[in-house]
C-alpha cells in the first residue's frame, strides 16, 4: 500500500508539470463507494491519464486504500483495495464476467471521468473461491495528465468485427517470449517468439511454428483458456533499446484462429499492432 502512494505523490508532480489548470477540482467533484454494504468516506480522491490508461486512487479509513486501473475504451484492467494486510482484486479472467465497470463519461476539453462499478474483489485473484469484498460505487473526477517514458505501449486488434485493446500481460517464458495479452472479456492473445532477440521481417505461422501469434478464449466452466488452432502472419517492425536496460519489439499481425473442438468456430483478428517491452 505504502509504495502504491509512493508511485502515485511520484506520477502527480509529472502530472501537475504538463497539465492546465482546467484539470483542478470543483464543487461537482463526486467520489464514493460502499464495502460489503457499508459507506467509506474516500479522502484525497486523484485520477491520472496517461495516454489512453486511467488510474484512479483514493485513501479510506483505517490506513486503507484503493486504485482503479482502466483505458478510454471502458475497459476495466484491475481495481485494488488494500485492507490491512491484504488486497482484494478483481478475478483476473474475464473481468466483465464477475465486476461490473462502467466508464460513463470523459470530458477531454474539460479533463473530467466519470464511472460507476459494483462487484466482488478476491483476496487471491486466480481463485473465485478465496476471501472477498463486494464494493460498489462512482466517481465524477478532473483528470490529470502525465507523460509515460515509453509512449504507445500495447497491442490492439479487431477480434471478428470488435475492436480489442490490451489492458495488462503476463509472461509464462524464460529466454523465450510467451506472453499473454488479456483484456476484461473472454479474449486472450497470446505471443510467442523462440527469443527476445527476433529479427525484424515477417513470419508467415501456423499452430505448430516457433514464432507465432495465437487467439484463446476463457471457458467459465473449467476457468482455463482453450487456446486455438492458428495461421497468419507477424510482422516485426522494430526492436530495440530506446531506455537502457529495456528492450521494446512492435509489429504488426492477422490471423485466422479455428476452435479445436469446433471447426465450425472459426475467428478473423485482423488489424494488429504491438509495441510491447522487456
Amino acid at each position: 500500500m505504502k509504495m502504491i502512494k509512493i508511485v502515485s505523490s511520484f506520477m502527480l508532480i509529472l502530472a501537475f508539470a504538463s497539465c492546465s489548470s482546467d484539470s483542478g477540482g470543483s464543487s461537482s467533484d463526486e467520489a464514493s463507494m460502499s464495502v460489503n454494504g457499508t459507506n467509506v468516506v474516500l479522502s484525497s480522491p486523484i485520477v491520472q491519464r496517461g495516454e489512453d490508461t486511467f488510474v484512479m486512487t483514493a485513501d479510506l479509513p483505517n490506513d486503507e486504500s484503493l486504485q482503479i486501473e482502466f483505458n478510454k475504451y471502458g475497459n476495466l484492467g484491475e481495481f485494488s483495495y488494500w485492507q490491512e494486510f491484504e488486497v482484494f482484486k478483481t478475478y483476473e479472467h474475464y473481468k466483465s464476467n464477475y465486476f461490473t465497470f462502467n466508464l460513463i463519461s470523459v470530458n477531454e476539453n474539460t479533463r473530467r471521468v466519470k464511472v460507476s462499478f459494483s462487484g466482488t474483489l478476491y483476496a487471491d485473484e486466480n481463485d473465485l473461491n478465496s476471501d472477498t469484498r463486494q464494493v460498489s460505487g462512482t466517481f465524477d473526477l478532473p483528470y490529470l495528465v502525465t507523460t509515460p517514458l515509453l509512449t504507445g505501449l500495447g497491442l490492439k486488434c479487431k477480434i471478428g468485427s470488435n475492436d480489442w485493446y490490451e489492458t495488462s500481460f503476463w509472461d509464462n517464458g524464460f529466454g523465450n517470449i510467451d506472453r499473454k495479452f488479456i483484456s476484461d472479456d473472454e479474449n486472450q492473445i497470446i505471443m510467442k517468439f523462440v527469443d527476445e532477440d527476433i529479427s525484424t521481417g515477417t513470419y508467415t505461422f501456423t499452430t505448430s511454428s516457433m514464432n507465432k501469434m495465437q487467439l484463446a478464449k476463457f471457458n467459465t466452466t473449467t476457468l482455463s483458456y482453450t487456446e486455438y488452432n492458428t495461421t497468419g502472419t507477424v510482422t516485426v517492425t522494430s526492436n530495440s533499446f530506446p531506455l537502457f536496460g529495456i528492450r521494446v519489439i512492435e509489429g504488426t499481425f492477422s490471423l485466422t484462429a479455428t476452435n479445436p473442438s469446433n471447426s465450425a468456430d472459426v475467428i478473423q483478428v485482423t488489424n494488429g499492432s504491438f509495441k510491447t517491452n522487456f
